[in-house]
């Protein structure tokens, strides 16, 4: 269980011409913002996770026991386990 706060950030971008193109190997130009996601990862003890984002006026919470049954094999690798 993380045991202390987890805080991370990334700018904002815009891309200003050939989004789709990536998609079919070629180039986009993309500029980044001067505005930034935040992540906060705080440790609880009441066993959920919670989302909040204020600033749309959003705030859900999920109990932990509840994620530990999705299926994640769409991802790829082993079904992963909370612990």
């Amino acid at each position: 269980m993380l045991s202390e706060v987890l805080l991370v950030s990334a700018p904002g971008k815009v891309i200003l011409h050939g989004e789709h193109a990536v998609v079919h190997g070629k180039a986009a130009l993309a500029v980044a913002l001067n505005l930034r996601t935040f992540l906060r990862l705080q440790p609880h003890s009441n066993e959920k996770v919670g989302l909040n984002l204020p600033n749309i006026g959003i705030r859900r919470a999920w109990d932990v026991a509840s994620l530990q049954l999705l299926d994640t094999s769409f991802l790829g690798g082993p079904r992963r386990t909370w612990s």
